[in-house]
């Protein structure tokens, strides 16, 4: 199962809304997700790069959060 099946569909419509204006990283996160299978396969910058489109309230809560993904797995998917 790729990564962007276990990411919450409030990420993935926060995601969307971004595309009108920056349809190029919208793909470039897209892409990053489709491509890996868990989150700590994401880069750094992948992961810079999907907080920077997302809306303040779907930011990581700290550094757990932050490094395990939390922030954007549904529930079932958290380690």
């Amino acid at each position: 199962m790729r990564l962007i099946d276990q990411v919450k569909p409030e990420v993935l419509d926060a995601l969307a809304e971004s595309k009108i204006d920056y349809s190029s990283s919208y793909r470039s996160i897209i892409t990053s997700l489709s491509s890996a299978d868990r989150y700590r396969q994401l880069s750094i910058d992948q992961v810079d790069q999907l907080i920077t489109f997302l809306p303040r309230e779907l930011h990581p809560n700290g550094r757990t959060d932050f490094y395990y993904g939390d922030y954007l797995l549904q529930e079932k998917y958290k380690l």
